[in-house]
Parts: structure tokens; sequence; C-alpha cells
């Protein structure tokens, strides 16, 4: 999946500016790994409810992870995905890969992100019984 959507990232890159290809290739699938955090916390959730304070872990952990898990995201995707997006291995994700028309849009990948990180969690919410409208004045 990661390869696909790399080489779908590359090939528009490369379009716009061949030069940052492979590093906004590498940034974007980083924020991408990222942002699939929160749909596998909301899944695991659903089944077992995790209480940080149980853990006895401090309720602003999650604030604390963000910068690390990015440096980590970002070595690994530079070091795994550099060598897959240069010479015969580009050539290989390309036969394989690319097509002259795609089944997912490019505008679909870019906005996973978002989708993740903001609408996901607002429609757990709903459904949780957690997310609760104020009305200002009442």
């Amino acid at each position: 999946m990661f390869d696909y959507i790399g080489y779908r990232v590359f090939q528009y890159f490369h379009k716009k500016e061949s030069e940052t290809a492979v590093s906004n290739t590498i940034n974007f699938l980083s924020l991408f790994q990222a942002t699939l955090i929160v749909p596998v916390f909301i899944t695991i959730n659903l089944f077992v409810k995790i209480d940080p304070q149980i853990l006895g872990v401090d309720n602003r952990i999650k604030y604390y992870i963000g910068i690390p898990l990015a440096a980590v995201l970002i070595l690994i995707n530079s070091v795994l995905k550099k060598k897959k997006l240069s010479g015969n291995k580009l050539s290989e994700l390309k036969n394989k890969y690319h097509k002259e028309r795609y089944v997912l849009p490019i505008w679909m990948i870019f906005s996973a992100p978002v989708f993740f990180v903001f609408v996901l969690p607002i429609v757990y919410g709903a459904m949780n019984g957690t997310l609760h409208v104020v009305y200002p004045g009442k």
C-alpha cells in the first residue's frame, strides 16, 4: 500500500518539480503514516477502553510523542523509500503501478490525512456518544 501511495505521490511531485520530488514524497509518506495512528487508536478503542492513567502515564503523553514520532518516520522513510524512488527500483514501481487511468484519484490520497485526523474522530465521537454540542445561552 505504501509503495503504491509513494509512487503516485512521487509521480505527482515529479511532474511539478523533479528536483524535490523525492524529499516531498518522503515527507508526505511520513505525514500519511503518522495520521494513520488516529484510526488505529480509534479502532482499538472501540473494542478495548484504554485509560492512560491505568498505565501510569500522564494524560499529556499524546502531545509529547509527536515530534519524536515524526523524526523516526522521516528517518525510516528516508532510508527505505529513497532507494525505491531511484534507479531500477523506480522502474519496477512504474511497471507495477503505472496506469493510464487510476482507480484512486490523487486528491483522495492528499486528503486522506485530513480525513484521518479531523473527520474520523468527529464521526467516532458522534457514534460513540462522546461528542456533545453545547448551545450558548442555555
